[in-house]
């Protein structure tokens, strides 16, 4: 009682935008209605008022990007993709959000923000054990989706609970059974929405974390493991929910639509032509029919084109090397550790599928990538420097501006 009793005084709301960015990470967990909601408030809200705004776009390329995605929706447009141009209007709204919760976010709120995603995600694991066992006797292969749009989806929230819950237990160690607990339960989920990519990212995004905070006999006993896992799975693979004759029609079903994918962005190499636009091109190309590439990298050339590319690889070198300084400087390094987890986990994840695109998922990664701004002003300001290279005559006092336990 007492540890449940300290975790709700850790989730008390002390002002406006502590709980704005609390309901935004309530709004996560439920069907993604809730979550577009939110976004387009919190978007509106920011650009009506001024002051909000003007902190929120005060970080480095922050206009730059939105000014940018505006173009994706006149693309979309000129070759009718109806939902390109929703897709764009709501990705302005979720840019807008990004950068206000990055504004406001404090330490003690981002733990506390954490802390309601583990919480929540019990109860998902839960709707999700349900689901499977009321569909078992119909369908037993069915992927329960929790609250979330599909199993793969699901797969990545729980990538992300499963190495937050981790960072809890390395910064609030008093509750350490509690958060092995939100990893126990998540991984039952893990299990039973099969998802292969989920499987493979969560195991990286945590071997990241064990190799950061020097944890080399966890590392190595992941692992054995893992391999314990694979070899497990070749001689009785019926225990594994979708068999591990899944990855061979996977596989074909990646080779087609990759292949199809390469086709269409070489069609339109500059600008792509808007979001979504795999399932406008596939039939045309005569490619597997589904909704993207199933390749981050290949869905965003698709979609924005190679400029589009480069403008957002601008933007997130910049926060890498903005990690890179924080990592250097000694700021919040175990929250790095853990947006370097985040990032990890979508890139192996990234290989196969693009559920980072969609709302829900997209929307935790924005809060885990939040903490890159705490404590950082002084690093920004040497980032937005023409050359990006940073002056470290102040070094002394950067580290002493932010200590984390």
């Amino acid at each position: 009682m007492l540890k449940l009793d300290s975790l709700k005084k850790k989730l008390h709301v002390n002002n406006f935008d502590s709980m704005v960015v609390l309901l935004l990470t309530f709004s996560i967990f439920l069907p993604f209605y809730a979550s577009v909601a939110v976004v387009c408030g919190i978007a509106v809200m920011t650009m009506m008022n001024c002051k909000k705004r003007t902190k929120a776009f005060s970080s480095p390329y922050a206009k730059f990007i939105l000014g940018f995605l505006i173009i994706p929706f006149f693309v979309s447009a000129t070759y009718n993709n109806y939902w390109g141009m929703l897709y764009a209007i709501v990705i302005l709204a979720v840019a807008t959000s990004a950068f206000y919760v990055r504004s406001v976010m404090t330490h003690e709120l981002f733990n506390k923000s954490m802390d309601l995603s583990a919480f929540l995600s019990v109860w998902c694991a839960l709707i999700a054990i349900y689901q499977k066992i009321s569909a078992y006797s119909t369908a037993p292969k069915y992927r329960p989706i929790s609250t979330f749009h599909n199993a793969n989806c699901y797969g990545m929230m729980i990538e992300f609970i499963v190495i937050i819950a981790m960072y809890r237990i390395f910064t609030n160690p008093k509750l350490k059974n509690y958060y092995l607990a939100v990893i126990g339960i998540n991984l039952v989920g893990l299990y039973l929405c099969a998802s292969l990519s989920a499987f493979s990212a969560t195991a990286f995004a945590v071997m990241v974390m064990f190799i950061m905070k020097n944890r080399y006999k966890l590392a190595v006993g992941l692992v054995a493991a893992t391999v314990i896992f694979i070899a497990v799975g070749l001689v009785f693979p019926s225990i594994f929910p979708r068999g591990l004759e899944a990855i061979d029609s996977t596989l074909d079903q990646r080779l087609s639509i990759w292949s199809t994918s390469v086709k269409g962005i070489l069609k339109n190499p500059f600008f792509g032509t808007g979001a979504l636009s795999y399932q406008m091109i596939c039939e045309q190309l005569g490619g597997y029919k589904t909704y993207h590439c199933h390749n981050l990298i290949l869905d965003t050339l698709l979609n924005y084109g190679f400029i589009g590319f480069g403008v957002m690889g601008i933007y997130i070198m910049t926060q890498m090397k903005l990690l890179y300084l924080r990592f250097k400087n000694n700021i919040g390094v175990n929250m790095d550790i853990l947006f370097l987890a985040a990032t990890a986990a979508t890139a192996v994840h990234g290989v196969t599928d693009v559920t980072i695109s969609w709302i829900q998922t997209g929307l935790l990664f924005i809060l885990i990538f939040s903490s890159n701004g705490i404590g950082s002003e002084f690093l920004e300001n040497q980032l937005r420097l023409p050359s990006l290279i940073p002056a470290y005559a102040s070094k002394s006092s950067v580290k002493t501006a932010y200590n984390e336990n």
